[in-house]
């Protein structure tokens, strides 16, 4: 204890001769040598900062909700990539993961990567991705069928929820609250389910999905049936069928209804009532098939037409709906309506021989309805006890506990091991201080002798200065004169040119001009190529054809509108034409005039 005491006064020395009390270079050093402890702090936690959010996961989010199969499919084809990002964009990446499972149903195995994201969001997390990841664990063991922890998940995911914020994941705290319901349902905490559902109502409506949000209005209706309080109900489910009719949702208004036959037909003074509910769901409901025939999963609404006709005496027409309940593959607990209907049809018809016969039909439809009751029940009892499970976990979290106090310990040992680090630094620092001050002593001293040099050094940059401005100057004349000659090089190569055989071979021919042979021209376009390039060059950048090019070499050696026809088998207007297609490319000149003018003023060529 006395040497890390010993340890922490000479940091307390060190850090004063940081803050500059013995020199303002000192201070400024030790500012640096901080600025770098910080640095390393800030790089430390470089791998839990920041939202995680890749361009590709920012697009996957969006359509999760939407299309969470595809989503799906290309985060898992992300999952080699992401083993090489940072741990917020893995973690991100696992989120999101979980979430698209959820959404497509698939059925978790496993709590260990659900439980790894809560830990990491509720220590790095927003209120809204604290909220997602625990409403993810709740889903996992939702799926595992241990219903307490997935309750316990849920309300912590829900009181999570920044409910204030604009930007409140609205959607996730309805669902919470939905699957909420679900678990209190099964376990029969029913008044529970009731504020769950009209919690989910109330927040989906902030999501501004209304159908959802009257959607658990009809749920909570179905709650109070199951209570037997049917005023209740019937007023939750007119609620609801209000609401379906006000947001445009006739289908489900009509669907709305079928919780009401289902109590109207217990009540013969609601008879009438439960017949006009029957007439207005047939004429409009989309269920029916064009056989006007519903679906083997839609075969419970027969039951209720069924006891209608009881009620009323019509026995026949009672027997024919209960009979059309069934479809082929029903399950015997699917049955029990059926039979239930046919017993009471063969009781008031007196018939022994069929009331024995459904009675026993009946019986073993409601032996498989109560078995599986039964099987619901286990499970969900099995699922508050599951001693195994806990005993494992709790196995875990001892091992946790343990590694928790050796990495404190560690950690002591890290902190120790700093603290003699920085003091070595610091002593280290005291001696370097020193010798900086002796160095800056002889360094003042150098720093005039190199003021005097640097002041010749501009004396003489001045001097330089106006002798490469003197060179500039015979640069500019030399370039002048070179230019010069470079133009009577050209007049005494053009004077050459009238010399060349194929020139003197046109000056003969234009005494009794004809049309001139391949040899020739290619005579004559080799001799104007050693003699003038630059105008078969600028013909070549200017596009000009064949005939254009032969039309300027012959004009170039002056010959007459009249022989330039004959030597190229054209017409004179055709000729005309060239030379103004020439003078117009070359010259920006729109007729054929002067174009021997302008060829020779240009390309330096002594008029022949």
């Amino acid at each position: 204890m006395g040497n890390i005491t010993g340890a922490l006064s000479e940091i307390a020395e060190i850090y004063l001769v940081m803050s500059g009390e013995f020199s303002n270079f000192a201070a400024m050093k030790a500012k640096k040598l901080i600025g770098f402890l910080f640095v390393g702090a800030v790089v430390l936690l470089a791998g839990c900062s920041g939202d995680g959010y890749t361009p590709e996961l920012h697009t996957l989010d969006s359509i999760i909700n939407e299309k969470p199969d595809s989503a799906l499919r290309l985060l898992d084809s992300l999952s080699t990539e992401a083993q090489s990002w940072s741990k917020s964009q893995r973690m991100r990446h696992s989120l999101l993961t979980m979430k698209a499972q959820n959404k497509a149903y698939v059925p978790f195995t496993s709590d260990s990567l659900a439980n790894d994201l809560v830990s990491y969001y509720d220590n790095y997390g927003t209120p809204n991705e604290r909220l997602l990841a625990h409403y993810l664990l709740g889903c996992v063991y939702r799926d595992l069928g241990e219903a307490p922890r997935a309750v316990e998940c849920y309300l912590d995911a829900i009181n999570l929820a920044d409910t204030t914020a604009t930007d409140c994941d609205y959607n996730t705290l309805t669902v919470a609250y939905s699957q909420l319901a679900k678990l209190y349902h099964q376990q029969l905490l029913l008044t529970n389910e009731i504020e769950a559902r009209r919690n989910a109502s109330r927040f989906s409506y902030l999501d501004k999905d209304t159908a959802y949000a009257i959607g658990q209005i009809e749920k909570t209706a179905a709650v109070y049936i199951l209570m037997n309080k049917k005023d209740s109900a019937e007023l939750f489910i007119k609620d609801t069928q209000r609401l379906y009719m006000q947001y445009g949702y006739r289908q489900k208004y009509l669907q709305a209804s079928l919780p009401l036959l289902y109590m109207y037909v217990k009540s013969s003074d609601r008879l009438p009532e439960a017949k006009q509910l029957m007439d207005q769901f047939e004429s409009e409901s989309d269920w029916f098939d064009n056989h006007h025939e519903l679906p083997p999963s839609k075969r419970q609404y027969y039951s209720y037409k069924g006891q209608y006709y009881e009620r009323i005496g019509l026995l026949d027409s009672a027997e024919y709906y209960y009979r059309k309940i069934y479809h082929p593959n029903m399950a015997p607990v699917d049955k029990d309506p059926m039979y239930r209907g046919l017993l009471s049809v063969f009781k008031k018809r007196h018939q022994a021989d069929s009331i024995a016969k459904y009675a026993q039909l009946y019986c073993e439809a409601n032996d498989s309805s109560i078995a599986k009751r039964d099987q619901e029940l286990t499970a969900q009892m099995a699922s508050l006890y599951n001693y195994n499970r806990y005993q494992k976990e709790a196995f875990e979290n001892e091992n946790k506990a343990l590694e928790a106090q050796n990495r404190f310990l560690y950690l002591c040992i890290f902190v120790l091991l700093g603290l003699l680090a920085l003091v070595y630094i610091g002593k280290k620092f005291l001696k370097w201080r020193k010798e900086k001050l002796l160095e800056l002593k002889s360094r003042s001293q150098v720093v005039e002798m190199l003021q005097n040099e640097v002041s010749q050094h501009e004396q003489a940059k001045t001097q330089m200065a106006e002798e490469k401005s003197l060179l500039a100057q015979e640069n500019h004349t030399l370039k002048e004169e070179i230019g010069q000659m470079r133009i009577r090089e050209d007049v005494i190569a053009s004077e050459n040119l009238s010399d060349e055989p194929i020139v003197k071979q046109i000056n003969e021919l234009a005494q009794k001009p004809r049309t001139m042979t391949q040899a020739e021209w290619r005579l004559l376009t080799k001799t104007f190529a050693r003699y003038c390039p630059e105008l078969l060059n600028d013909l070549r950048l200017h596009n000009a054809n064949l005939v254009m090019t032969r039309v300027c070499m012959l004009s170039a050696l002056n010959v007459r509108h009249n022989e330039q026809a004959a030597f190229l088998d054209m017409t004179k207007q055709e000729v005309t034409n060239a030379k103004t297609a020439i003078n117009q490319k070359l010259f920006n000149q729109n007729s054929s005039r002067d174009i021997y003018q302008n060829i020779v003023t240009k390309y330096h060529l002594v008029s022949i």
